[in-house]
């Protein structure tokens, strides 16, 4: 993998990646948005932090492909937040931060605050604009598994970061706005309460651990020689998909050259089947799940897509009871669900 950095200015890093050395012509860009007033006011009920951010406000909402900030630049003319003429993989800092590395004092409240110290990064799959990870080649899903995995390490350098989490929002009913193929990694300073709970779910029970040797076929989907996917019995939403490496890493970081190809070639396979369930692309989150620091060698690095079609004309919506008590329902069981994924079956209309 090479690796080329372009210091954009106002804190703001783009990093290139690619298989073999490439020369880039670069041009101006966009230009930054102040995200110093991002702060988090605590939740007294819930006990977990609330981000405030007033410049994710002004963010970009479905440009035409002409104006897209992720496309490539010819000229001055078009500015977009890669500028350069051609790219593979692009890693660069989110105009429209949810947090800064720089912020500022919070204001003074009856509640507590403290300053959105974080980091927001985007990540581009690729310069074209129609892709997507089931389109991508085995090799461009290496690239990005190793781009991200290099990016992850240099975040976990800063004092103030505790955990990663690199996440793909997929599909307009997910409420995505930008269409380019792309992804995001927020970088906190506070470990949110579901991932401390996974966290030490995995640190104290380790339930993920030979799970590639006793797991039921019936929910496996693809096995290579060092990964493979499945729909967890546990699955909150329908077709839900994990991948992961049969051995517990923390993260992308620690993936040998063959279990990035075999990691590479399951997330492909996981996507082409999830948009070939009704012949259409899936809408879904895809979140990297990393170990925070404090759980390292504790931990098992897997990815989970979380489909939100349960039929070909029907959304799963998280209602009240989901976003009230945390209580998923489930309409589509996973045993059926990996059956459809499989080509077993249909899917319902």
């Amino acid at each position: 993998m090479k690796k080329y950095e372009i210091d954009r200015g106002g804190d703001r890093l783009l990093t290139l990646y690619s298989e073999a050395p490439k020369n880039y012509t670069s041009f101006d860009g966009l230009p930054p948005v102040s995200s110093t007033d991002a702060h988090m006011r605590w939740h007294p009920l819930r006990r977990e932090w609330i981000g405030h951010a007033s410049a994710r406000q002004g963010r970009t909402f479905l440009p035409n492909q002409a104006e897209c900030p992720l496309c490539v630049m010819s000229d001055n003319d078009s500015p977009s937040d890669i500028p350069v003429d051609d790219y593979e993989v692009a890693i660069f800092t989110n105009r429209f931060s949810a947090l800064s590395l720089g912020a500022t004092t919070p204001p003074e409240l009856e509640i507590d605050t403290r300053a959105g110290i974080g980091c927001c990064d985007v990540i581009s799959y690729s310069a074209d604009h129609d892709a997507s990870l089931a389109t991508l080649s085995v090799a461009r899903i290496a690239l990005l598994i190793r781009a991200i995995g290099d990016r992850i390490t240099s975040l976990y350098r800063h004092e103030d970061i505790i955990w990663s989490l690199p996440f793909e929002n997929r599909g307009r009913e997910i409420g995505v706005t930008l269409d380019h193929p792309h992804g995001q990694i927020y970088s906190l300073s506070v470990l949110p309460n579901a991932m401390k709970t996974q966290a030490d779910a995995m640190a104290e029970d380790a339930p993920l651990t030979g799970l590639h040797e006793t797991i039921d076929e019936a929910l496996v989907l693809d096995r290579a020689k060092t990964a493979f996917s499945y729909v967890p019995r546990w699955a909150r939403y329908p077709f839900e998909t994990w991948v992961m490496p049969n051995r517990a890493i923390d993260g992308p970081h620690q993936l040998s050259d063959e279990e990035v190809s075999d990691l590479a070639q399951m997330i492909k396979a996981a996507a082409m089947r999830l948009d070939a369930v009704y012949d259409a692309p899936m809408p879904y989150t895809l979140a990297w799940q990393v170990a925070p620091k404090g759980y390292e060698g504790r931990f098992h690095f897997h990815l989970s897509f979380q489909p939100l079609k349960r039929a070909r004309h029907k959304q799963k919506y998280l209602a009240s009871v989901e976003q009230i008590s945390g209580l998923f329902l489930v309409d589509l069981p996973p045993e059926r669900a990996a059956s459809i994924l499989r080509g077993e079956e249909a899917g319902d209309e």
